[in-house]
């Protein structure tokens, strides 16, 4: 009711207008709120052309469905060959694809699979490359959850090469 109450002074003037669709482009914006539990995204990107991306998607994939933390996930799983970047937009999933720049600046622009992020209230919070068993995955959700510590150095950039150059 009060967007469509502020847009709908919008003729009044085009400054007006202008604050209206600034209003209404963050109201669909999602932000951190202190107050609810951090919007946490999982992708994982591998193919069917390496054993590391078909073992963790037969094996450890499964394992972490079964835990509690990973019912509190979103999980996107993309498909991207060995020799490949982060696929282009075009082959990426819909849910992905609001994240395409952010993951070509944490990737570094590297080849190779498997290659994961997790993505906390729209932004990276870890980048990596290889293959992470279920328990660990878990001990990183739980971690941002705010239960325990993050397992690992964290990495938001890659340069070539797979140097960490941010660490968030």
């Amino acid at each position: 009711m009060i967007f469509r109450k502020a847009c709908s002074v919008a003729f009044q003037g085009v400054v007006v207008a202008f604050s209206c669709a600034i209003t209404l482009a963050q109201a669909q914006t999602p932000t951190a709120d202190a107050s609810q539990p951090p919007r946490i995204h999982l992708i994982h990107m591998g193919g069917n052309d390496g054993l590391p991306c078909v073992n963790w998607r037969r094996f450890e994939l499964p394992k972490l469905e079964k835990t509690e933390v990973f019912s509190k996930v979103k999980f996107s799983y993309v498909v991207k060959s060995i020799g490949s970047e982060v696929p282009s937009a075009f082959f990426l999933p819909a849910d992905v694809k609001p994240y395409k720049d952010i993951l070509d600046t944490a990737d570094g622009a590297n080849r190779g699979s498997p290659q994961a992020a997790l993505i906390v209230n729209g932004q990276v919070y870890d980048y990596w490359f290889r293959a992470r068993d279920a328990a660990d995955i878990e001990k990183m959700l739980l971690a941002i959850t705010g239960t325990g510590k993050y397992p690992f150095e964290r990495c938001v950039k890659q340069s070539a090469r797979w140097t960490c150059v941010d660490r968030g």
